[in-house]
């Protein structure tokens, strides 16, 4: 997966504010911060895999990980239909990663 970053301009793309309070903008803002939440819980997710930084609790990082991985998935659930490929994809991660083992 490759991921560019965004610049504020980015976020400000549209010259207005009706054109940028309408629907497929606000959508657009929130896919943005649901996928910037799950980027966050990778990154933790991984630091604690490879172990990088000994001074961190991997306990702790684990359960920020789940924490921002959860708040990706409730924002994609609450906004997204569920056969939106942002919200399976979230979904399925976090049934990976986090979701208990029955």
């Amino acid at each position: 997966m490759q991921v560019s970053p965004l610049t504020v301009q980015d976020l400000y793309a549209y010259n207005s504010v009706e054109t940028e309070l309408t629907r497929d903008s606000i959508l657009e803002k929130i896919s943005f911060l649901a996928v910037s939440y799950f980027c966050i819980s990778t990154e933790l997710r991984f630091i604690v895999q490879l172990k990088e930084d000994p001074s961190l609790d991997p306990v702790q990082t684990r359960k920020e990980s789940e924490f921002w991985h959860g708040k990706a998935l409730e924002l994609a659930v609450t906004f997204f239909p569920s056969e939106c490929p942002l919200v399976t994809h979230i979904l399925t991660s976090y049934q990976k990663h986090h979701a208990p083992s029955a």
